[in-house]
């Protein structure tokens, strides 16, 4: 396996990954600084999130595996992390569980993470390897429960959005890398 992809470090998925939070942060130094770009944001949020668009094409798109209809599935990509995204959002505003409870956010973010994992294999397309559950539901309630963290200084959810996308970065990393013979 041979991939462009594969052929990154470590360090350069961690820094797209990094990439995708500093947009993310940008994006919200926007929204805060200008009530136009606000509400323009605040509407493409509503159905299609932009910082998850984002991820998709910085975090998940490079696993696309170079051959036909690679623009397409990659595009695809990108529309399924929004969706994954929005799912995961509405599970823990709407859901059974309240707003409230970490729970609903660890649960949240492993369901999340495990989709994003799942949506590489079957978009990317990639084997699956036996190592993506259980690292992709770790990850995800680890970065879930960061979200729990509420306070004046991270009003944004900065940090918890940088856990969660760099330990799924990691764990996509650990999922689909070759092992050592």
């Amino acid at each position: 396996m041979t991939q462009e992809f594969e052929e990154l470090s470590l360090k350069a998925k961690l820094a797209l990954a990094f990439i995708s939070v500093g947009l993310y942060a940008f994006l919200n130094f926007l929204s805060a600084r200008s009530e136009a770009i606000d509400t323009l944001l605040s509407t493409a949020n509503s159905g299609m999130h932009l910082s998850a668009l984002i991820f998709g094409a910085l975090v998940m798109v490079p696993y696309v595996v170079s051959t036909g209809r690679r623009v397409l599935r990659a595009v695809t990509m990108c529309i399924a992390s929004a969706a994954i995204y929005y799912a995961a959002v509405r599970f823990v505003a709407d859901g059974p569980l309240g707003y409230n409870m970490i729970t609903s956010f660890v649960l949240s973010g492993s369901a999340t993470a495990l989709l994003t994992g799942l949506t590489v294999v079957v978009l990317g397309p990639r084997p699956f390897p036996a190592r993506l559950v259980p690292l992709m539901l770790a990850a995800g309630a680890a970065g879930g429960a960061v979200f729990e963290y509420k306070s004046s200084i991270d009003e944004t959810m900065l940090l918890a959005h940088a856990a969660w996308q760099l330990l799924v970065c990691l764990a996509l990393h650990f999922s689909f890398r070759e092992t050592p013979k």
